[in-house]
Order: C-alpha cells, then structure tokens, then sequence
C-alpha cells in the first residue's frame, strides 16, 4: 500500500518513528496509529517514494459531496 501524498507519507515516516522507539508520539492521531496499526503495513506506507506524489491529495467529488 503506498502513500498517496507527500502528507501522507510523512506521517506514517512519524508514526514508523515511535513503533520503532525512535521518538515520542507527537499527536494524538501518530500515537493511535502506531498502536493500532501492523508494523509492516506502517512500513510499506512511510517507505513511498516522494517523486510523482502530489503534496496533498485531492477530493474526489464523491468524497466532497458526501462530507457536505
């Protein structure tokens, strides 16, 4: 499963960071993901290549029309 944003990419790279006891949670949302998530799956996500990935995705209309 790779990123789908630079965004995305970097906190998985945070989240990676605390599994691996390299830092303390920075968020609420970094701490609930690394507890809560398989560490290989956090891998494949913070290892996504930055070339090509747009800074943050974009909605779809169907994601825009159902947050409204």
């Amino acid at each position: 499963m790779p990123a789908v944003s630079k965004k995305q990419q970097k906190f998985f790279g945070i989240v990676r960071a605390i599994q691996k006891g390299e830092m303390a949670p920075t968020t609420p949302e970094t701490a609930k993901a690394a507890a809560s998530m398989k560490k290989k799956d956090v891998k494949d996500f913070a290892s996504t290549d930055h070339e090509g990935l747009p800074e943050k995705k974009k909605k779809s209309l169907k994601e825009f029309f159902e947050s409204i």
